[in-house]
């Protein structure tokens, strides 16, 4: 199982990634695509170089697109397994390692992964945790496997995935990307290829704070300006689907008519979270989902079993998230 952590221009971020993977994880298969400018990937060049790890490192220019970037890695790799997260995400290894295996046994599953928890430092004085629950979407035939997704996203890509589908997904992002659609476009390309097997343990811990994340804010309907990529979105979706077993085409576009008007009725104010009912049956209230939500909350109350498995992992990852306020990411040129 491979590891591809792509970073630019955040020495900070890329050391504290490795640390963490050298304390917890110094066994860890590790790929560096890097695509800083000079200062930052000479700093980056003597991380790795100081790293208890052997970590297959690789500089790039910096004018290369990112998404270009990763496709010469994921190309060049060895593994039928392959984990991104970059240099500001923390896997759970043991997570990710159980999804890989239970990918093993099921030819048919494309990616797996286990919960996804964010922290973020948004002010000096204040931070937030949040949770993404991930679900088993199992069906055999692309339309309902997609209706099922589609009904309650989530980021698909933070887990494990075939090498064959990052291969894709890289592909299909370098010549479309749509900011309030990324986990969509992205999660739905892969529910049209096959299945994905859900993990109900923390998998991804990603990171963000108010220093070096200040992206402006997009207007609400920012996506109403983007709605060619939408619509070619939906067709790549449609096309890509189209070449597996139990593809139905009528009712392919009007699962995806669906579950792209749920997204722009979000993004437009309206949730579906905020409609009546919602929250009373699945796909938000069912055991999986159920689970998760008490993990999290056992995650950050002291004396829980859950919160004594993963408190040195969080600690780590706490205390250099605040680090990262005043440190050489300051360098940043931009974002990977």
């Amino acid at each position: 199982m491979k590891i591809v952590i792509p970073t630019a221009d955040r020495p900070h971020s890329l050391r504290s990634v490795l640390d963490y993977y050298a304390r917890f994880y110094p066994r860890a298969d590790l790929v560096v695509a890097d695509g800083s400018g000079a200062e930052a990937r000479e700093l980056n060049r003597t991380t790795v170089r100081q790293s208890a790890l052997t970590v297959d490192y690789r500089a790039y220019d910096a004018s290369l697109p990112v998404f270009e970037r990763l496709l010469s890695v994921v190309n060049d790799l060895d593994s039928e397994y392959v984990v991104m997260g970059a240099d500001d995400n923390y896997p759970v290894l043991e997570t990710l390692e159980k999804a890989r295996k239970r990918m093993a046994d099921r030819p048919d599953a494309v990616c797996a992964g286990g919960h996804i928890i964010h922290l973020s430092v948004v002010a000096p004085d204040r931070a937030t945790a949040t949770l993404e629950v991930v679900r088993h979407v199992n069906a055999d035939d692309p339309a309902q496997r997609m209706r099922v997704f589609g009904s309650l996203p989530f980021p698909s890509s933070y887990g494990v995935a075939r090498r064959e589908l990052v291969v894709e997904r890289l592909e299909f992002l370098r010549s479309w990307y749509l900011k309030g659609f990324y986990a969509l476009g992205v999660g739905l390309m892969a529910m049209a290829k096959g299945k994905y097997v859900a993990v109900p343990e923390p998998g991804f811990i990603l990171t963000s704070n108010y220093v070096d994340d200040t992206a402006p804010a997009e207007e609400p309907l920012a996506c109403l300006r983007g709605a060619d990529l939408v619509l070619a979105m939906h067709d790549a979706v449609l096309e890509r689907a189209s070449t597996e077993p139990g593809f139905d085409e009528v009712r392919t576009r009007d699962v995806l008519s669906a579950v792209i008007g749920r997204r722009v009725a979000a993004l437009a104010g309206a949730p579906a979270l905020q409609l009546v009912g919602f929250t009373d049956k699945a796909p938000y209230r069912t055991p999986m989902v159920e689970g998760a939500r008490q993990l999290f909350s056992d995650l950050f109350t002291e004396g829980t079993p859950t919160r004594a498995a993963y408190a040195d992992r969080l600690a780590f990852i706490a205390e250099r998230l605040q680090q990262a306020t005043d440190s050489d990411n300051r360098l940043e040129a931009g974002a990977v």
